[in-house]
């Protein structure tokens, strides 16, 4: 089971899709000329990114993933620079061809909006997760004011009425 993968200048090899997604995209990488540095995708012919980059099991056969004798592009994944506090944010889908079509440049560009939308939408909720520890009020120690604990102020408790309070109160003013 293969596929061809376009590139550069109308440029196409094919892959066989009988293997890993981890071997696939390394192959790819290698056939374009990119260093393993660089995190690379790839996308069908109408745009859409199959997202084989943040599979968390590489492992899985790309054949799953991709239909055979099909045509895909690759695509180059642009994240935040290191440092910065952006360095996970997805900035562009790149297809590496000399002259893509806009058509298709326009769906990576939603597709990545989209797809930065959820992560920091993800990102925010993990945040707010994280709680501060903070001491309860009960373990604080109180204000000593010289008295000793029996001669404490005494404090009211809010009154808390019951129904029946509400009934006679009516009737005493009938």
């Amino acid at each position: 089971m293969f596929i061809f993968i376009k590139h550069g200048d109308n440029q196409r090899f094919l892959a066989n899709i009988n293997c890993s997604v981890l071997l696939l995209l390394h192959y790819a990488r290698c056939k374009v000329g990119l260093p393993i540095t660089d995190t690379i995708d790839l996308c069908d012919e109408t745009g859409t990114v199959k997202l084989l980059f943040l599979m968390k099991t590489p492992g899985n056969y790309a054949n799953k993933f991709l239909t055979a004798r099909n045509t895909y592009y690759v695509c180059k994944v642009e994240c935040g620079a290191p440092g910065d506090g952006f360095e996970n944010a997805y900035k562009s889908f790149v297809p590496l061809l000399k002259n893509p079509e806009p058509k298709l440049v326009d769906a990576l560009s939603t597709q990545c909006d989209l797809l930065e939308r959820s992560r920091s939408k993800m990102f925010r909720i993990q945040e707010s997760k994280k709680v501060v520890p903070t001491e309860s009020s009960m373990n604080l120690p109180s204000k000593s004011s010289g008295r000793s604990d029996e001669e404490g102020t005494t404090r009211r408790a809010p009154v808390l009425k019951t129904r029946a309070d509400f009934v006679s109160k009516r009737d005493k003013h009938r």
